[in-house]
């Protein structure tokens, strides 16, 4: 593979170039991520960053994390509720309210509600246990998302989470809305 800065001659042994380190530039061409997960390596390379430079770091991250959560949980939402129009189901949003479970707030899964393009809400009717096992593991992995997205945008009791199942976009409505 050439690297940029390697050189081949024909003919001879092909040396790589040290890497040069200019600050704010990646000087290799994909992070790994069970390196970057181990303290042992990582800790010793950021020692010099400043609490902010860490912090905007993991910042980045987070938000990655849930920009993919979200995206899989939209994912769960289209496939349950299909959004052509002319024909049944013509679902728009699903709405999920929250729940207080012993002083912590979450979006409940069992307050799932899908908004139709004729105005009427519907309680998402889920499938009997035992009855479709395709559904039951993206039934736990529905669930884990949420679980998820309860702990990162951490909800107050009384707020609605809105997907809107057409744009992908997720707002929170109601008292004290984030």
């Amino acid at each position: 593979m050439n690297l940029p800065g390697d050189t081949i001659d024909v003919g001879t042994t092909r040396m790589p170039t040290p890497a040069r380190y200019a600050p704010g530039v990646i000087t290799f061409a994909r992070l790994d991520p069970v390196f970057l997960a181990d303290e042992e390596h990582v800790l010793p390379l950021v020692k010099d960053w400043t609490r902010e430079e860490l912090y905007a770091v993991a910042a980045l991250f987070s938000r990655e994390g849930g920009r993919r959560d979200d995206a899989e949980l939209l994912a769960l939402l289209r496939e349950w509720n299909p959004t052509w129009e002319g024909s049944e189901p013509d679902a728009v949003k699903a709405e999920f309210v929250t729940d207080s479970n012993g002083g912590s707030v979450r979006w409940a899964e069992e307050s799932y509600y899908i908004h139709r393009a004729d105005g009427s809400v519907d309680e998402f009717e889920f499938p009997e246990e035992g009855e479709d096992d395709e559904f039951a593991e993206q039934d736990e992995r529905f669930t884990d998302l949420l679980a998820t997205r309860s702990g990162v945008d951490r909800p107050v009791h009384g707020a609605h989470l809105f997907v809107d199942l057409r744009t992908g976009v997720f707002t929170v409505e109601g008292p004290n809305a984030l």
